[in-house]
């Protein structure tokens, strides 16, 4: 029984680390990439990071309890363990078939194109929508872009929504397409979509337009190395799965010969060896 402790300790060293990275991995596809902004494009912008999320979340507080059980050799705890590693290869199953077929959708560059009525529709609720305001303001700040599709011409996009102010007048651009931000914004009128120095004042290229091009170049192989240490990490867990259900028989199998009076062989009493 002595060897089922080293073993589990060892294998839920290997997947406290993974945790961590699967951590690490889901909050820069969040909080750098944006990845769930885009998920009007496909669920399985905001499906993918969000499953990596609560795979390291969950693998984290399993791998805790893993080592405590082991030690403390307590069937409660290593059934709870068992239980969560269960659910962890569901979660890890899950994410990989989503990672894959996003990363086909990519490769293939489709959803950038059937997603057009979509982002439109959202775009028009710019100006009356808090939450679609936010969204559109960090997109366009953090990746310089204005607009949804197309390079060079993705502000136009803003002239297309019949969005007007209370003046009757066309509205511009969105203060956060502007190189410089000012109070006062620098493409809050019509003027801007006209203007043949508008690339001097905004961004001009389209957000789905510059995403699309980094996705495939920094998103895409990620996804590829993420989905062949999934494989290998589901593969520990069903490892690790394995040997804590031997570790508890083997545990009940103990207790029950102690109960029994069936433990190590003693001599009778009184019994002499033959000297």
């Amino acid at each position: 029984m002595g060897r089922y402790v080293p073993a589990l300790c060892f294998l839920n060293l290997g997947l406290l680390i993974s945790s961590t990275a699967c951590l690490y991995l889901g909050s820069i596809l969040i909080n750098i990439y944006l990845l769930p902004s885009l998920e009007l494009l496909t669920s399985h912008f905001a499906t993918v990071p969000y499953l990596i999320l609560a795979i390291g979340f969950v693998l984290l507080l399993s791998s805790i309890i893993g080592i405590i059980a082991a030690v403390s050799k307590s069937r409660v705890a290593l059934i709870i363990y068992a239980v969560l590693l269960g659910a962890v290869f569901t979660l890890q199953l899950a994410s990989i078939f989503t990672s894959m077929e996003l990363r086909n959708d990519m490769e293939r560059r489709v959803i950038f194109q059937t997603g057009n009525g979509n982002v439109h529709n959202e775009l028009k609720r710019y100006w009356d929508d808090e939450t679609v305001r936010t969204k559109w303001d960090t997109l366009q700040r953090d990746f310089q872009c204005c607009g949804a599709f197309n390079m060079r011409t993705g502000f136009q996009d803003w002239s297309r929504l019949g969005n007007y102010q209370q003046d009757g007048q066309q509205r511009g651009v969105p203060n956060s397409c502007c190189l410089d931000e000012e109070e006062g914004g620098c493409g809050n009128t019509e003027e801007i979509y006209s203007d043949p120095l508008a690339y001097e004042k905004i961004n001009i290229h389209g957000c789905m337009a510059i995403m699309k091009n980094r996705l495939l170049r920094d998103i895409a192989p990620v996804l590829l190395t993420y989905i062949a240490c999934a494989v290998v990490l589901a593969l520990i867990t069903i490892l690790a799965m394995v040997l804590s259900a031997a570790y508890v028989a083997a545990i009940t199998r103990r207790s029950n010969q102690e109960r029994d009076g069936m433990g190590l062989y003693q001599a009778p009493a009184g019994h002499n060896a033959v000297g």
